[in-house]
């Protein structure tokens, strides 16, 4: 049995976030971690013949905000500029949209007009002056962007955070790590003060049990199969929203005693965003062939190949690793499509998309398998420790991340990207919101 000033259950962006601010300021910590690896929802694949790492979870760095970039500049990481070019896919034949954001910008624009809050379907069907392009582009990003299904997220929760934002430094930009998102996680880590932070792997916290300036957590070790108890005197949760909404008797489920109804209210008006990605590595980058490209009816700019947006029901959009030059190319699926696929078993789901980039791509199934050198994903949905891939609000949620966020009684503080209202689903929230929770308990 352990007793520290701040136990953190939790070692993603978060949680590390909060033990190097926590450990910095001279508190004893102790991080928990349900997994053998630290990054929760980031998973970085380092594979020898494959030119970049392979990002099982988060993979872009959402606009020049500080969070990131001082981390960034801090550890020289090298880092490049997506190419901010799209194309939409009808059988095989490709359009350029030529202002993406321009595009999605004009859809959002009309969310200020609303006076109740509707499902973003809802507000696309209520539109009479967008055009069915406008609509489809539309609802493939809210799906797919936002991992959210279009009659469940929150329009005006959506327009709010979308316009901070796209606001921020930055803005729609977005960068690519050539290192591997785990770079960030490796420095977050190492700034831990080693001799005030006890780092517990392979620990799942199954019972919180608390009162004013007194926590005990009751966990499972993977490692010796024992249940193991740990005191402190403040918490940090960093739970995903997918965990949060887990029956107690499924594993990862963690349960508060005595409960918490202001967080049960907020956990219910939050949603679990569903993700389905797999990289397919080739042996060569075929898109890059001009001849491919001109089939394509691909002519103009010269810019790399970035993202390839199509009306499939399994997988609405596809990227390369513009600008960098390597033979990956990932299928993102989001909302309602994920749901489709995550029907099926995982071998299923990658020939479902096999089928679709044959499609969208105009090319033969037999020339895509002729030259495929491996697929890879990872299930974040049925995975216990995350049950989701990130968080939306629904109809009606409006102010719930805030909600979250709140600390309990000077004694629990919550962390996570389902904490962040303006930067939901990216890692920044999740660094931000970790140091958020260090200030105040340090204030506490």
């Amino acid at each position: 049995m352990s007793n520290y000033d701040v136990a953190i259950v939790g070692g993603g962006a978060a949680g590390l976030s909060a033990a190097r601010a926590l450990s910095g300021a001279g508190r004893r910590v102790c991080l928990i971690e349900a997994r053998s690896r630290l990054g929760g929802r980031i998973h970085s694949l380092h594979l020898p013949g494959v030119a970049l790492p392979i990002e099982l979870g988060a993979e872009f760095v959402h606009g020049e905000t500080a969070s990131t970039f001082s981390i960034l500049d801090a550890a020289a990481l090298p880092v490049a500029e997506l190419p901010d070019n799209h194309w939409w896919s009808r059988g095989g034949r490709w359009q350029q949209v030529r202002d993406f954001w321009g595009e999605i910008d004009r859809v959002r624009g009309k969310i200020s007009s609303l006076r109740d809050d509707v499902s973003f379907d809802a507000f696309l069907r209520s539109r009479r002056d967008l055009t069915r392009r406008q609509r489809e582009l539309a609802r493939s990003f809210v799906e797919g962007y936002h991992a959210a299904h279009a009659d469940r997220i929150s329009t005006r929760a959506l327009g709010r955070a979308d316009s901070e934002q796209e606001e921020g430094a930055g803005g729609n930009r977005q960068f690519r790590l050539a290192t591997g998102q785990d770079a960030i996680i490796g420095w977050l880590q190492a700034g831990i003060d080693p001799h005030r932070c006890d780092l517990r792997l392979g620990l799942a916290v199954r019972t919180v049990e608390w009162s004013r300036g007194r926590v005990r957590l009751v966990c499972d070790s993977a490692v010796t199969g024992r249940s193991e108890t740990i005191r402190a005197s403040k918490l940090v949760v960093t739970l995903p929203i997918g965990v949060w909404k887990a029956p107690r008797e499924q594993e990862g489920a963690v349960r508060f005693d005595p409960p918490l109804p202001s967080k049960e209210k907020a956990v219910a008006q939050l949603e679990s965003g569903h993700v389905v990605k797999i990289a397919f590595h080739f042996r060569e980058p075929f898109w890059d062939d001009a001849k491919f490209l001109e089939a394509r009816g691909r002519r103009g700019s010269g810019a790399p190949l970035n993202f390839v947006h199509a009306s499939d029901p399994f997988v609405q959009t596809w990227w390369t690793m513009a600008p960098f030059r390597a033979p990956l190319i990932v299928a993102w699926s989001g909302g309602h499509a994920a749901d489709a696929l995550l029907t099926e078993g995982a071998g299923t789901r990658i020939d479902r998309a096999l089928d679709s980039l044959s499609t969208a791509w105009g090319m033969s199934r037999k020339r895509l398998d002729d030259t495929l050198s491996g697929a890879y994903t990872h299930d974040w949905q049925t995975d216990p420790f995350s049950r989701c891939a990130y968080s939306y609000a629904g109809v009606g949620g409006t102010g719930a991340h805030q909600a979250l966020a709140r600390p309990v009684e000077k004694t629990l503080f919550f962390a996570g990207e389902a904490t962040s209202a303006d930067e939901t689903g990216t890692v920044a929230g999740a660094i931000d919101s970790g140091a958020r929770a260090a200030k105040e308990i340090l204030r506490s």
